[in-house]
């Protein structure tokens, strides 16, 4: 080959690798950064949604806690993590079902996602999620034995962090356990499935957002959801390792629950929400 020609394969190659990368950060980081949170008209009385306040690596991250309206001391609380898409105020539909469900629920910006200060990444995730779990355990209201983690898309990355960090016996906190809803496996599996070059998606990024070596550590049930029809992180190759994966002896619950038809979001509107709601508490109930 050419020198020319080599040179021209070679800035090809980079230019494509420096798209890859960009694509791929604008999928994991969409954020969109706001002055105030704008409360939706919703079945959640305003008095019921208490805006919090937090700092996680010297940056305040934000969250709502919104209290069910049947609370008992021993409620269950949905820690819930989000997807990429911009931030809380695109998630307030979900606390409407929960909230409707029956439950306590926690939900809070990552750094540089809504009113959260910082920029977001891999460290940032893990250090906002430890930052939100200790305010979480901290309330009184809270029974700290009856917090179920949820991840969504993104969300997967420190949901399951949190449930492999503290899956020990003697852990100071134990998850009662793990709901995922469309999740990766890991960037590698995302950048392999998406990109342009069939090229190790390693070699592209610099954090792994290895979800599927640390669901193999958890020790709480697990409820992993995945719509057949999710063409941004494909069933098979992402949902589906991800429950081979996890462990086999998950007691007293291990279940992958496929959704006919359902894309990467829309999961409880192709279940029909009164279903999906019914699904959360069959799994809940069984965990008890």
């Amino acid at each position: 080959m050419k020198r020319s020609s080599f040179l021209i394969v070679c800035v090809a190659l980079t230019l494509s690798i420096l798209q890859s990368c960009a694509t791929m950060d604008g999928f994991l980081f969409n954020t969109q950064q706001v002055s105030e949170y704008i409360l939706p008209d919703s079945v959640i009385p305003k008095s019921a949604m208490e805006a919090v306040t937090m700092t996680s690596g010297g940056f305040k991250i934000y969250g709502f806690f919104v209290k069910s309206p049947r609370a008992t001391a021993s409620t269950p609380t949905i820690f819930y993590h989000h997807g990429n898409f911009q931030g809380i105020q695109s998630y307030w539909d979900r606390m409407e079902y929960f909230y409707k469900a029956g439950y306590n629920t926690f939900i809070y910006d990552y750094r540089g996602f809504g009113k959260s200060e910082g920029r977001s990444s891999q460290e940032g995730l893990e250090a906002d999620a430890e930052a939100a779990l200790a305010y979480l355990l901290s309330r009184s209201d809270v029974d700290r034995t009856n917090v179920i983690l949820y991840g969504y898309s993104l969300g997967g990355v420190p949901s399951v962090y949190l449930a492999s960090k503290y899956a020990a016996p003697n852990a100071t906190f134990q998850p009662k356990g793990l709901i995922t809803e469309a999740i990766f496996a890991s960037t590698t599996d995302l950048v392999q499935s998406g990109s342009l070059l069939d090229i190790p998606g390693g070699f592209l990024m610099k954090d792994e957002f290895a979800n599927v070596v640390r669901i193999a550590q958890i020790r709480c049930p697990l409820l992993l959801m995945h719509g057949t029809a999710d063409r941004f992180i494909d069933i098979t190759r992402h949902g589906e390792k991800l429950f081979a994966a996890a462990p086999t002896n998950l007691r007293p619950a291990k279940e992958f629950f496929r959704i006919e038809g359902a894309g990467h979001s829309t999961i409880p509107e192709t279940m029909v929400l009164n279903n999906y709601i019914a699904k959360l508490q069959d799994f809940t109930t069984r965990i008890r």
